[in-house]
């Protein structure tokens, strides 16, 4: 979750929340079915009960209200501690944000132990998973052959399924990295040979610049997914999602803000952007293109962002696939499933006989010399 915007979205009421824990109570379960009810990311995002508005606004009233800081604790560990395991993930990466840990101090553990619980029992039903926070291996065994293929993106790009043929797929994962799943994802891949994109968010570069250079390090493609997943377009929709719509140089200071980070770190990106929700404009493609910049959607969606069993998103994404015979994945790399879902994933598409493609500039100067960032000084 990447909000930018938080004042837009008055979360269930114009009131504080302090003191009230039917109204705690009612945002937490309206989370739950907002997530189940969203047909896409954005609108998932667009909720007033995302988890991420939620706890910034218990944040600002736990500031706000001493008196009642006690009450609002004890609220919301009473309300989390409702939610079966899989509604429980939902608020997963918010109990682990170290900016909340005051609200949740006295049933941290406890709703940590529950999500461990629920997350050894899905991986009980799965043939081969790995638990993304232990450096343990897979039981995979077998290698994916090398497959790198180029694109010329000096005039830019435009890939929906990235030009790959029958039985050939690029993997992709955005908004990372993280510091708690990115490198258990790594780690699976490199077990079997498998090389991907990974579109990072700028923000988080800047957080975790030792994860992208292990990415790096790795022989993974690395391209930008702007600085805080503002929504970059024109449409109603980003309005919505980020309370106005952005000028155009504000959307180009994202788009290269996050090429920047990641060029600081490595000294190089590669000539690959994907707009946050797939959202952008006739300007901003020709930006790209003026930059020789490749711009990326997706023609498989992992939904991984849905409160939903492991089976179920893997089944999903398989059949999406074996629909297509081929595509361009569209994973996060911040989310917890979808570390764990990994090694059965490659293997399902390894026995299925599917290539996984690497996707690299035609020009190997490319990326380090990237029209959108700043050169370091010799």
């Amino acid at each position: 979750m990447k909000k930018v915007i938080l004042s837009a979205f008055t979360v269930l009421a114009t009131g504080s929340l302090i003191g009230c824990g039917s109204q705690v109570g009612k945002s937490v379960q309206q989370a739950v079915t907002d997530n189940q009810n969203a047909q896409s990311l954005m609108e998932w995002e667009q909720s007033k009960a995302n988890p991420e508005v939620l706890f910034a606004q218990w944040r600002q009233d736990f500031m706000q209200d001493a008196s009642q800081r006690e009450q609002l604790k004890e609220d919301l560990c009473k309300e989390l501690n409702t939610l079966d395991g899989q509604s429980l993930t939902l608020f997963e990466n918010e109990l682990n944000d170290v900016n909340n840990r005051a609200l949740v101090s006295s049933c941290k553990e406890q709703l940590l132990e529950k999500l461990e619980q629920y997350h050894e029992s899905e991986r009980s039903r799965l043939s081969v998973a790995v638990n993304a926070l232990s450096a343990q291996p897979s039981q995979n065994r077998f290698q994916f052959p090398t497959n790198v293929q180029k694109r010329d993106t000096s005039a830019g790009y435009f890939a929906v399924t990235g030009d790959v043929v029958r039985k050939e797929v690029i993997i992709s994962f955005d908004d990372g990295p993280s510091n708690l799943y990115t490198e258990s994802i790594l780690r699976s891949l490199k077990e079997v040979n498998a090389k991907v994109i990974f579109f990072h968010m700028g923000k988080n570069v800047r957080l975790n610049p030792e994860i992208v250079k292990k990415v790096a390090a790795d022989g993974h493609a690395v391209g930008s997914h702007s600085v805080t997943h503002a929504c970059l377009g024109t449409s109603s929709a980003c309005r919505k999602t980020n309370g106005h719509v952005f000028s155009f140089d504000e959307a180009v200071a994202e788009i290269k803000g996050g090429h920047q980070a990641v060029y600081d770190v490595l000294g190089w990106v590669d000539p690959f952007f994907r707009f946050p929700y797939g959202e952008s404009s006739p300007e901003l493609k020709n930006f790209l293109r003026t930059n020789s910049t490749g711009e990326f959607y997706w023609s498989i969606d992992s939904e991984d962002w849905k409160a939903q069993p492991n089976e179920t998103m893997l089944r999903n994404t398989l059949a999406q696939l074996d629909a297509r015979g081929r595509g361009l994945i569209l994973f996060h790399d911040i989310q917890r499933k979808t570390a764990e879902v990994m090694p059965q994933f490659l293997r399902e598409i390894y026995n299925r006989g599917y290539s996984i493609v690497l996707l690299q500039s035609s020009d190997p100067s490319a990326r380090y010399n990237s029209k959108l960032v700043r050169k370091r000084q010799p």
